[in-house]
C-alpha cells in the first residue's frame, strides 16, 4: 500500500465510510468536545471546516486512526485482519525489519506556501483549546518533532506535545528520558541551540512511528526509515533551508526553529490533559522554540490527536512496541505469547504457556528488571483473552495467590505519573517507581488438573455461531 499523506488518508476514510466533515465548530472546546464524544462511540475520522473565526479551508482533523480498520490502513495491512491477527502479522513484519532510508526531493507540497524571519505568523491555523482545563492551545498532538543527534548523526522523530504561545513562539514538553529531551541536552550542555523542524500535519504512518520507537526494545531504528520500510517506499523528505532536517514532503504544515537551553529562556506551560487520563498539576517552566520558517499547502489540515481518558490513538503504536517485546521474551527462552498493554489504565499484560516449572518465575524476574510506566505488571496463562479487562481481572481473581506478588522498584524520572508531587515533577530527578508484578496463572503442577473453565468449545461456538446466523443479531450501542 502506498504511504498516504494525511489529506490522502482522509480521502481513503471517506471512501470506506469513515469520515465526517463538520461545518462551524469552535476551536475553543468544541472541536475537542466533539472529538472526545465521537471516540467515545468508536465512530469515524472527523475532518473540520468552516472553523468559527478562520477562512475555509483552513482544517483540523482528529481521530484519524482511532478505528481498527483506519490504523490498519495507515499500516499498510488488510483492513479486513481480525483483531486475534494482528499481533502475530506484525510480530513477522517487525522481524524481517530492513531500514528504508527517506529520499531527498528538491521540492513537494509542503512548500506550496513559505513564511520566514519577521513574516511567521502561527496565528492564521484553527488551533484547537482541546481540554477544558487545558492551559492554553496545543498546535502539536498529531506531529512528528524532527530532531538530529548531534554525536551520533542519526535524526530522531518524536512525538511530544507543543503549545502555541503567539505568532513564533511554540512551547514543548518531553519527558526527561525521552530521545528528544537527550537531544535537545545534548546541544544545550554545548551551550548551543537545539535545531528542530516539527511537521504537524505528517503522513498518519509517520505519526504512529513517532508514537510507537520511543521505548522501543529497537530504540536504534530512526523513524523515517521504520516508515519507509512499514510503507514498503521510501519517505520523500525535503531539506529545511534553516535547519538542514529532514521534512516529509508531504506534510501539511511544518515549522523550523531552535530550541535555546532553559536556563537561558523558558515559558510556562500547560497544563494539559495527558494520555493518562489526567491533567498535569499545574503549569511548569519548558524550553520555547523559536520559530524561524513556517511552510504549509494551500487548504492546509491540522493533525490532531489529543490525548483522552481510555484513549485509543495509542492502542496500536503501543501494540506495535509489544512486538519488539516479544522477541525479547523469545530471545531469553521465556515462551510469552501475546502482550496486551492497557497503557492508559496503567496494566500490561502478559500470556504465557508455561513449559517448564520455573517459567513464570523467571518472566516476573525479567519484569523487575525492565523499566515501564505500567504500574501493574500482570502475568496470565495464554487461554486468557488478554484485549478483554474482564477475562484478565477474572484469570487474577480466581488464579491469583497474594503470597506471588512483588512490589518492584525501579528508577524513574517519568514526569507524568500522578502519584508524583508538583515539586518532585518540577525537580525533574531520578526517583522511586513502585510497581506491583502480579501472578495470575495457574500452578505449574495443577495444570492438568486445574478446574476446567466453564465455557463452550471453540469448534462448538462457531458451528453454533454460523448455523444460527447469529452475526445478525446485534443490537447497536447508543451512549
Amino acid at each position: 500500500m502506498p504511504l498516504f499523506d494525511l489529506r490522502t488518508f482522509l480521502a481513503e476514510s471517506d471512501r470506506m465510510g469513515e469520515l465526517k466533515v463538520i461545518r462551524g465548530a469552535d476551536p475553543h472546546l468544541e472541536i475537542g468536545a466533539i472529538a472526545e464524544l465521537a471516540l467515545d462511540q468508536d465512530g469515524p475520522a472527523l475532518l473540520f471546516d468552516d472553523v468559527v473565526g478562520y477562512p475555509t479551508g483552513y482544517r483540523v482533523a482528529s481521530n484519524v486512526t482511532s478505528s481498527r480498520r483506519r490504523a490498519l490502513m495507515a499500516l499498510g495491512m488488510d483492513i479486513g485482519l481480525p483483531e486475534e491477527e494482528i499481533a502475530p502479522k506484525f510480530q513477522d513484519i517487525f522481524e524481517q525489519y530492513r531500514p528504508v532510508p527517506p529520499r531527498v526531493v528538491d521540492s513537494g507540497p509542503i512548500l506550496e506556501n513559505v513564511q520566514t524571519g519577521a513574516d511567521v505568523d502561527l496565528l492564521q491555523f484553527p488551533v484547537p483549546h482541546w481540554h477544558e482545563l487545558d492551559g492554553g492551545r496545543y498546535i502539536g498532538t498529531g506531529l512528528g518533532v524532527i530532531q538530529r543527534d548531534p554525536d551520533t548523526g542519526a535524526v530522531n522523530v518524536g512525538a511530544y506535545r507543543v503549545q502555541l504561545h503567539d505568532r513564533n513562539t511554540l512551547m514543548i514538553f518531553s519527558e526527561p528520558d525521552s530521545d528528544g529531551r537527550s537531544i535537545m541536552e545534548k546541544h544545550w550542555k554545548r551551550g548551543e541551540a537545539c535545531p528542530v523542524a516539527i511537521t504537524f500535519g505528517p503522513e498518519p504512518l509517520l505519526f504512529l512511528s513517532a508514537c510507537s520507537t520511543n521505548g522501543s526494545p529497537r530504540h536504534s531504528m530512526e523513524e523515517y526509515e521504520y516508515t519507509g520500510y512499514l510503507a514498503g517506499e521510501p519517505v520523500p523528505v525535503i531539506r529545511g533551508s534553516v535547519t538542514g532536517l529532514p521534512i516529509s514532503a508531504g506534510s501539511e504544515i511544518a515549522i523550523e526553529g531552535e530550541i535555546p537551553p532553559p536556563d537561558r529562556e523558558s515559558h510556562v506551560e500547560g497544563p494539559f490533559a495527558e494520555w493518562t487520563g489526567y491533567y498535569e498539576y499545574s503549569s511548569t517552566p519548558e524550553p520555547v522554540i523559536h520559530v524561524k520558517a513556517l511552510y504549509y499547502r494551500t487548504d492546509p489540515i491540522l493533525y490532531g490527536a489529543p490525548p483522552f481518558k481510555h484513549d485509543k490513538h495509542y492502542v496500536f503504536p503501543i501494540q506495535i512496541r509489544s512486538a519488539g517485546l516479544l522477541r525479547h521474551f523469545q530471545q531469553l527462552e521465556i515462551p510469552v505469547r501475546k502482550i496486551w498493554d492497557f497503557r492508559p489504565l496503567g496494566a500490561t499484560v502478559f500470556a504465557i504457556e508455561q513449559q517448564q516449572p520455573d517459567d513464570v518465575r523467571r518472566l516476573m524476574d525479567e519484569l523487575d528488571t525492565m523499566g515501564s510506566t505500567s504500574r501493574m505488571l500482570i502475568v496470565v496463562d495464554h487461554d486468557v483473552d488478554i484485549r478483554d479487562p474482564m477475562e484478565v481481572l477474572w484469570a487474577v481473581g480466581t488464579r491469583f495467590d497474594p503470597e506471588e506478588a512483588r512490589t518492584s522498584i525501579v528508577q524513574s524520572r517519568w514526569l507524568l505519573d500522578p502519584l508524583r508531587p508538583i515539586e518532585e515533577r518540577e525537580s525533574r530527578n531520578a526517583l522511586p517507581y513502585k510497581r506491583l508484578i502480579i501472578n495470575g496463572c495457574r500452578p505449574f503442577d495443577r495444570l492438568e488438573n486445574f478446574p476446567p473453565v466453564n465455557r463452550f468449545s471453540d469448534q462448538r461456538r462457531r458451528e453454533t455461531w454460523d448455523k444460527w446466523k447469529m452475526a445478525e443479531w446485534a443490537i447497536p450501542t447508543v451512549k
